[in-house]
């Protein structure tokens, strides 16, 4: 696909049914992460809100994971809102942030591991899709809500296989009229797509790509490749020690079999580095 402006006519054929329900003045949300992949899709779809004159309410919603995101994260967030004229709605897990859960899950049972993992992905569902539900709940009683991401099929398998629309059961009530609904608008976007839509727009993107970034989620996300985490552990240092030392104090390493402390040994305590030597020897 290529993006080029104008982006759409107005006339043209539905390609689902998300597109006719915002038509017909469905409220939409936008879930913004600060990453390329949600920046694009805002661009995009306020441009095509602006065009066909959706008259629905329109937000943007971020879930903030505290200390576990880039130093400059929520700063950019609000930048984008102000730059797209969209009210900004920051949201957050009620009993902390994504590094007070992972002692939380430690203290509950030491036994199993502690940090989040492509198939234990409670840093996705209690920090950024619980907060965000419970704020669509409060925040829309009755109607019709679209809530907008930005996942690619490109990213991954699990990705492919999404669908590009279905209804989100936390938030849907229809005893009190409320049918909400996750979209995927930009899933058959390549990455190509996305920075062509960037670029379009002022080519204004989040520091983390300057610093060489594949992708943008945590500062150090257990999904992330070993170029992102260096990144990470670089500029956002006060983070990457504290992760170490939940190895450290733990014995549990980041990824099975890859210990993050030995990324950037140099950032790190005498005291961390030795107990986290002593657990990978009581481990061979």
């Amino acid at each position: 696909m290529s993006y080029q402006l104008p982006l759409f006519v107005s006339d043209e054929p539905l390609p689902d049914d998300a597109i006719r329900l915002l038509r017909e003045g469905a409220a939409l949300v936008l879930s913004v992460s600060g990453g390329k992949d949600s920046d694009a899709m805002c661009h995009h779809l306020l441009e095509r809100r602006q065009i066909e004159g959706w008259m629905g309410d329109v937000a943007m919603v971020h879930a903030d994971l505290g200390r576990a995101e880039w130093h400059n994260t929520t700063d950019y967030i609000h930048n984008l809102a102000q730059r797209k004229g969209v009210p900004l709605h920051i949201v957050r897990w009620t009993n902390g942030d994504l590094i007070d859960r992972i002692w939380q899950r430690y203290y509950a049972d030491p036994s199993r591991p502690c940090w989040p993992s492509s198939k234990v992905r409670y840093c996705t569902s209690d920090l950024k899709r619980a907060p965000i539900s419970r704020w669509i709940r409060n925040t829309y009683s009755t109607g019709k809500v679209v809530c907008a991401m930005g996942l690619r099929a490109e990213e991954s398998h699990t990705r492919a296989k999404r669908q590009t629309l279905a209804v989100r059961d936390d938030c849907t009530a229809p005893t009190k009229g409320r049918f909400v609904y996750d979209w995927l608008p930009i899933h058959d976007w390549t990455e190509t797509d996305v920075w062509n839509a960037i670029q379009q727009y002022g080519n204004i993107y989040h520091d983390a790509y300057k610093h060489g970034n594949h992708r943008l989620s945590c500062a150090l996300c257990v999904l992330a490749g070993v170029n992102d985490l260096m990144n990470g552990a670089a500029q956002n240092s006060d983070t990457y020690r504290e992760f170490c030392r939940i190895e450290a104090i733990t014995g549990y390493s980041f990824r099975k079999d890859f210990w993050l402390s030995d990324l950037k040994p140099d950032l790190l305590s005498d005291e961390t580095r030795a107990a986290v030597h002593d657990h990978k020897r009581k481990n061979t």
